[in-house]
């Protein structure tokens, strides 16, 4: 059995106090957006999101 991993893009729009995010693949289907903020938190949870293809702000 084979694995076949699906790469992502995460858009960002950076602002001050927070990013709007989205996760979408390379058929360019969004697989998940938010707003996170911009700190190291927010860095954290855009990264753990981004593996699973959810994003929530």
């Amino acid at each position: 059995m084979s694995r076949h991993s699906e790469q992502v893009i995460i858009r960002v729009d950076p602002h001050k106090l927070s990013a709007t995010t989205e996760v979408v693949d390379q058929h360019v289907r969004v697989l998940g957006a938010g707003r996170l903020t911009t700190d190291r938190a927010g860095y954290a949870a855009m990264r753990t999101h981004a593996r699973t293809g959810l994003l929530h702000g």
